[in-house]
Order: structure tokens, then sequence, then C-alpha cells
């Protein structure tokens, strides 16, 4: 029973980071080059912007595209251990 919770665990975080509508880059090798063409926020900076923001860390950030803007579809855990799944702006990460 155990092993099938675990198996079941990147199913359920790839569910949760997918977009309504638009395309999301998984893959950090397409996704970097469209970081830099459009000035986005970059991983880095937007978990350095998340340590200040909220509680918990990024445990995974997917580029998605969708109705002409750039989001992270990031999935965090929080201090109690759980995982959240949140959506923040590319170009301005957290910003109310």
């Amino acid at each position: 029973m155990a092993m099938l919770r675990i198996a079941c665990i990147p199913a359920v975080l790839l569910v949760s980071i997918l977009p309504a509508t638009g395309a999301c880059f998984p893959d950090w090798s397409i996704a970097a080059p469209i970081v830099r063409r459009e000035k986005l926020a970059t991983v880095e900076t937007l978990t350095a912007i998340a340590a200040r923001q909220i509680e918990g860390s990024i445990v995974r950030a997917v580029l998605c595209e969708g109705d002409g803007r750039f989001l992270y579809r990031i999935v965090v855990r929080g201090a109690d251990g759980k995982l959240t799944s949140q959506t923040v702006d590319a170009r301005s990460p957290f910003e109310r």
C-alpha cells in the first residue's frame, strides 16, 4: 500500500501544475530561452522572492503560457509538510 501512495505522488504533482488553457514548458532547455527572451523572473529570483513571501519552499516550478501572459505553476511544500499548488505571474511573482 505504501508503494502505491509513493507511485501516485508524481501524478498528483503533474495534475496540480497543468494549466486550464495554454501550454506549459516543463523542459527547462525550452523554458530558459523563453525566460530570457521575455525578460521573466528566473527560477532563482522566484525562489528568493518566495522565501520572503510564503511559508514553505518551492519544490517544483513550471513555466506556462496562456491568455497572452506567462505564469509559473509552482508546487510548495509548506512548513507542515503538505504540498500545495499555486500560480504566480512570471514577470512579477508574488506581487499583489
